[in-house]
């Protein structure tokens, strides 16, 4: 009788342990709402430097004002910030996906961007040859990611993002497209 007790105390203790398991997996793989602040300011222009080519970098002024795309994802990131490097590729697929444009833009010279991405460095990303862009933008932190419609800034999100995420599959989708 001792060891029947023994037993249903036991496979009730496991029975709780599996139930928090599951609890505790269920919490930790739920969708983190994907939260962006909102704005309404000008966005100031940009001049960068667009990723080398065969024939070599070219810097030109980005201007957002007049910039023929009806959005534009403007992020700023740099190799030596760990969230940046993990975020910066899922940002690329992600904007590649939803077919909105992304200027990833570094400070940083090609020489250290180059390594950073075994040599090929993606389309998007593009160096502030001028300085300042960040400041301009009012970046307090890297990662940080601004969406701009129509020359104006409409969205902020400061902090990395799970961008392979439905929520944030959802923001992009909902953005005006080409």
């Amino acid at each position: 009788m001792k060891s029947l007790w023994v037993v249903v105390v036991v496979v009730l203790a496991q029975a709780t342990a599996v139930g928090v398991y599951l609890w505790v997996e269920n919490a930790r793989t739920a969708e983190v709402r994907f939260v962006a602040e909102t704005l309404d300011v000008p966005a100031p222009a940009l001049v960068v430097e667009t990723t080398p080519g065969s024939a070599g970098a070219t810097a030109h002024s980005l201007d957002l004002a007049t910039v023929q795309e009806p959005v534009v994802l403007v992020h700023f990131w740099a190799t030596w910030c760990v969230p940046c490097a993990k975020e910066l590729p899922g940002l690329i697929a992600a904007s590649r996906a939803a077919g909105v444009p992304l200027w990833a833009v570094t400070d940083e010279s090609w020489d250290v961007v180059k390594p950073f991405f075994g040599g090929n460095i993606p389309l998007e990303v593009v160096h502030d040859s001028a300085g300042g862009a960040a400041a301009r933008f009012g970046v307090s932190g890297l990662p940080d990611t601004f969406v701009v419609q129509n020359g104006r800034i409409t969205s902020r999100m400061g902090g990395p993002r799970a961008w392979a995420t439905k929520g944030a599959r959802s923001f992009l989708g909902e953005l005006p497209s080409r």
